[in-house]
């Protein structure tokens, strides 16, 4: 059988497929609003139909097939809210009833598909199985002369002088004959099997009593399954089944059983992340009404030269003969094969320090109460959310790091791998174990709201997260200035919080109440800028003949010795916080600067900093987040190491005058060795200690193992891998050229920016030493920018100074600009400034002026911006394949605004629905476009956007899987980039694109990002996979070599004796990185003889 066939005879399998922890949570769903109400109105509709015939189901794929086709080309037949139901038949009702289960729990954050990245077959089959068990249910209550008891339903079977049967009598545990009575005259008289025997009937369980009737007597192949089972006229059914086995037992004689069968064809397979083909294929099928027979196509084609309108792709295997008969140079998308993905997996474990992770689920769900380890879910969670398998050890270990010296701790796990929800949870825990404790009438602390904070741009999706996670906790925003209620109830906190806050009250909604806010909000309210202001202004009020610099040097020096904001202050909110939760929390990472200050003010009893990137630059970035995790009282003060004993240690005793006591001198168990987690100690005694690399490393292992959580994509966590959980990744480097024309105007362009910053560097250099190699190196960001854009579509250069990000915000306020727009301001351009380079190329002295197309040409529009562009001729081939023939979501990463305008507008003249997630939009707009494409199938299909605005923090990955890179970026800006898809709940393999256009500043600055990476991925590389085991003065790098394009190492069998160059640590690193992005390792060869 099937993954899904069958599912519904049994309310354990039901409630697992569909999420539910318990089958009483999946009864309570199926009487509820987002079930019942629906199943009524097909039953009426169906009674109103026939009265007098027996409404039977179709098969599911008949009905998705005919919803399909009822609602192409927006006819709405099912979906309208008043539906034309007169002339409607028993598969109408159908499809109505299948729409509706699963559109509603799509939208519904209680539903069972709300926030699911799962495509259309996927839930229309799941809501099929819940349909065939309220068929199945209803079944039963049209029996009310048959219905089963409770117990005692085979009482009458009794023996000739009326005594009980005793059990057991027959020593098989009791027989069955299987009766197949109605079975089909055809198939009877062509020798079909109707009878089978079956033995042991009390060691058969319900499921299995089914499922060997359905094989003995081949019903699946017939296209049949069970309807009824009968014994003397009495219904078999689950609850009676053990009662029938065991009285079947006590006979000597063999049951006879009637079976009757109904019409069921092959149920559909739940598609899974190796093998997708089921699923594209069925969703091409049942979307032949909507097959693409506009013009947006043939544009494509006729505009970039593309090949023909074919989907072979779809259908064809990586290493078919049809797909490698097709040109290199051509649009080939394969889907990757399984020793693709194994490829994949085992890259991962490549970054994966496992000092940093915890082992044992079942353990920390027991810890937590979640009821039911292989569906962890806290009590008051929604059905729609539960946690992956890693995700309670994370949020026990949080627990115990609040429980111990520090005030929390610091979660690192990798981008997408979900911290959001871990910290939700984390409030979810203490908010049961509060309301456990008030429900036993024990005491607790007095009542604290939460603080969240968050990038601006993240406010609203952690409160929609908070919503979709938890049933209990109450959030409110404490951002912007105008008083607002979102549609959700969301309370928009206005005023400038004080003490006296109604927030602040000592009431129980409090205590589960959390106050989302942004970094800046926070410390331009209550932060030391505007303690500034007020003392400032107290010390003028009490003497205005103070000049004014007298009045700003005793403001600064009361600023300086102040450990913690004044009693008086009205806006200081010390301690009225049960927990601050800091997400990006790399942004503090500096102890002096004014949000660091602000957060320590607070002095909550409970720290947790979210980043996935804890050392963003050096190892110097932890000592700020160390920082807020210290205790409110200076550790090193003397009053504090008093309290530790640190006076009476040896330790302290053999330093002169203490200065120089190290805590890592004393043994572990100490009070006193708490102290090697403070920044001081971290500063003083790892960072700029004198002491061997291997010692440090060791130390600071033991420090981050008290305080953070890392897991990577390829962390195993009880033997299973957490990256499994995730989409794999299909990285996809592109390599494009410009025409021989194009690249003489690129390389004149190329030239006159080197030529400037050479220039530049003489006059710093005075001694003339060679600058050539470092020219790249010094571009001013006007060069850079230049470069970019000339990379992206070479008539940029005539267009540039009046594409800035302000001028382009102005243009932009009545809407997209038009594609021939642009090329008008291209021409006049070229008109009024010529080109000015120097040494330019033969030929380019005169700027060339093309003919400029009409308005509404748009074929030649679109050819005008395919020329000089090699990555929109191969974009545009992108969106033909994946956009308008599959009907997927795209998301396009950019470095500058111009390119977000340029390509928005480009795909705006082929009427697609592309939109820009940019700097100029508002807040609330923002909201909208990210929720619209990730939330709305059929909405927003192509968003383009810039690294610098967009790659931190968004949940994108709702209903798309291709992701552009069309410029390279820092390394830990593409990870965060790469995140916004890459994320729990993702279930398709995501194509990544990174484009770059050879022999040009594109490929040379991707190196220079590979080569500034190099430090960082040393502090993250799993030495059990490339360390050489070596005790000796530093952290080694094994021997390694590359044969065949791969890395291996050098004692490997494989290439011992071939003499292979042994790659030094820097090699080695850069190959790794390459590796990661999908590239070609392109170091060279020498072999030593």
């Amino acid at each position: 059988m099937s993954a899904v066939t069958g599912v519904y005879q049994s309310l354990d399998k039901l409630a697992g497929l569909l999420g539910f922890d318990t089958v009483q949570a999946l009864q309570l769903w199926m009487g509820g609003t987002l079930c019942k109400p629906y199943w009524d109105e097909y039953t009426r509709g169906c009674t109103e139909l026939s009265r007098d015939k027996k409404a039977r189901l179709v098969d599911c794929r008949s009905v998705l097939k005919h919803l399909a086709e009822g609602e192409a080309r927006g006819a709405r037949k099912f979906s309208s809210d008043f539906p034309d139901t007169p002339t409607w038949k028993f598969i109408d009702w159908q499809a109505r009833l299948l729409y509706k289960i699963q559109s509603v729990n799509q939208a519904d954050r209680h539903g069972i598909f709300y926030d699911k990245n799962m495509n259309e077959i996927e839930m229309a089959t799941r809501a099929w199985q819940v349909i065939l068990r309220l068929n199945l249910d209803a079944s039963r209550e049209q029996r009310p002369n048959k219905r089963v008891k409770a117990a005692g339903e085979f009482d009458h079977w009794r023996t000739e002088d009326n005594e009980a049967i005793p059990t057991p009598v027959n020593p098989d545990g009791g027989a069955a004959c299987v009766v197949w009575t109605d079975i089909p005259t055809d198939m009877e008289n062509n020798g079909k099997k109707t009878m089978i025997t079956l033995t042991g009937l009390v060691h058969y369980t319900y499921e299995q009593f089914l499922e060997e009737i359905c094989t003995g007597l081949q019903l699946k192949e017939c296209g049949y399954e069970i309807d009824e089972l009968f014994v003397a006229d009495d219904p078999i059914f689950r609850d009676s089944f053990k009662e029938f086995s065991k009285r079947a037992a006590g006979l000597k004689r063999k049951v006879t059983v009637d079976l009757t069968t109904r019409n069921c064809p092959a149920e559909l397979d739940i598609p899974t992340i190796e093998n997708e083909d089921a699923s594209r294929k069925l969703l091409f099928d049942i979307m032949v009404s909507e097959k693409v027979t506009s013009g947006e196509w043939e544009l494509l084609t006729g505009g970039i030269d593309a090949r023909g309108d074919s989907i072979r792709w779809l259908h064809a295997s990586k290493d078919s003969d049809e797909v490698q008969g097709e040109a290199r140079d051509g649009l080939i998308l394969c889907e990757p094969t399984n020793e693709d993905l194994q490829r994949y997996r085992e890259q991962e474990k490549w970054i994966d320090n496992k000092d940093l992770q915890r082992q044992g689920h079942p353990e920390a769900c027991k810890a937590l109460g979640i009821p039911n380890p292989d569906i962890p879910r806290l009590p008051g969670m929604l059905v729609s959310a539960k946690f992956e398998f890693w995700q309670p050890l994370a949020i026990k270990a949080i627990k115990e790091f609040e429980e111990g010296y520090l005030r929390g701790g610091i979660l690192a796990d990798e981008v997408g791998i979900g911290k959001t929800f871990e910290a939700i949870g984390l409030e979810q825990y203490h908010w049961n174990l509060r309301k456990a404790a008030l429900e036993s009438n024990l005491e607790v602390v007095a009542p604290r709201p939460t603080l969240i904070v968050v990038p601006p741009n993240l406010i609203h999706q952690w409160a929609s997260a908070i919503k979709a996670i938890s049933s209990d906790l109450v959030v409110k925003i404490y951002y912007g200035g105008k008083r607002q209620t979102s549609a959700d109830g969301i309370e928009y906190l206005t005023d400038i919080l004080s003490k006296d806050n109604e927030v602040f009250s000592q009431t129980e909604e409090a205590a589960r109440t959390t106050i989302i806010t942004s970094l800046r909000t926070l410390t331009s309210r209550h932060g030391p800028s505007v303690l500034t202001k007020v003392l400032r202004n107290k010390i003028k009020d009490q003497d205005e003949s103070i000049p004014y610099t007298s009045v700003m040097e005793s403001v600064n020096d009361i600023m300086k010795g102040m450990e913690s904001a004044p009693e008086w202050w009205c806006h200081n909110l010390k301690g009225l916080f049960k927990r601050v939760i800091v997400d990006e929390a790399h942004e503090i990472r500096r102890k002096t600067i004014h949000s660091a200050v602000t957060l320590r003010w607070l002095e909550a009893p409970s720290v947790l900093l979210l980043t996935a990137t804890p050392i963003w630059n050096d190892l110097s970035d932890i000592l700020g987040l160390l920082y807020q995790l210290e205790p409110h009282e200076d550790p090193w003060s003397k009053k504090s190491l008093e309290k530790l004993g640190v006076f009476v240690t040896d330790a302290w005793k053999n330093t002169a005058g203490g200065e120089g006591f190290d805590p890592w001198d004393i043994e572990s168990d100490e009070p006193a060795s708490c102290l090697r987690y403070t920044s001081e100690s971290v500063e003083r005694h790892i960072i700029k200690g004198d002491i061997r690399l291997v010692a440090k490393g060791e130390r600071m292992r033991e420090v981050l193992k008290a305080c953070m959580i890392k897991r990577s994509y390829g962390s195993l966590v009880d033997g299973q891998v957490v990256g499994k959980a995730l989409p794999a990744v299909q990285n996809i480097s592109v390599n494009l050229a410009f025409t021989p024309k194009e690249q003489k105007i690129y390389e004149g362009i190329f030239g006159d920016c080197v030529a400037s910053a050479r220039s530049r560097r003489r006059g710093k250099n005075e001694e003339g030493d060679d600058e050539g190699n470092d020219a790249l190196a010094t571009l001013s960001a006007p060069k850079f920018r230049r470069l970019c854009l000339v990379t992206t579509w070479t008539e940029f250069d005539h267009i540039i100074s009046s594409y800035t990000a302000k001028k382009l915000n102005d243009r932009r306020k009545n809407g997209v600009l038009h594609a021939h727009t642009i090329l008008c301001d291209v021409n006049n351009a070229k008109r009024q400034r010529p080109y000015q380079i120097a040494d330019s190329p033969e030929g380019l002295a005169k700027t060339q002026i093309d003919p400029l197309p009409s308005k509404d040409d748009t074929r030649e529009i679109l050819r005008s911006h395919c020329r000089g562009s090699p990555k929109l001729r191969y974009l545009l081939q992108l969106v033909a394949e994946l956009v308008i023939l599959r009907k997927e979501k795209l998301l396009i990463f950019v470095t500058m605004p111009a390119q977000v305008l340029w390509l928005e507008s480009v795909l705006h003249l082929l009427d697609l629905d592309a939109h820009s997630y940019r700097a100029g939009l508002n807040v609330q707009d923002r909201q909208i476009l990210t929720d619209t494409f990730h939330r709305s199938p059929d909405r927003c299909y192509i968003l383009i956007t810039s690294f610098w605005v967009c790659c931190t923090g968004l949940n994108l990955q709702g209903h798309c899987r291709n992701l552009v890179f069309w410029d390279s970026a820092p390394i830990s800006v593409e990870q965060q980039a790469l995140g916004r898809l890459k994320r729990v709940g993702a279930t398709k393999t995501i194509r990544l694109f990174r484009l770059y256009v050879e022999n040009t500043f594109s490929t040379t600055q991707n190196m220079k990002y590979i080569d500034q990476a190099i430090p960082g991925l040393m502090a993250q590389l799993n030495m059990e996979v490339f360390g050489n085991n070596n005790d000796d003065a530093g952290v080694c790098l094994g021997n390694w070599v590359i044969h065949e394009g791969k890395l291996v190492r050098a004692n490997d069998p494989s290439v011992v004796g071939l003499h292979l160059k042994v790659l030094d640590g820097q090699e080695l690193l850069t190959c790794i990185l390459m590796i990661l992005q999908g590239k070609a390792i392109q170091y060279e060869q020498e072999t030593l003889m």
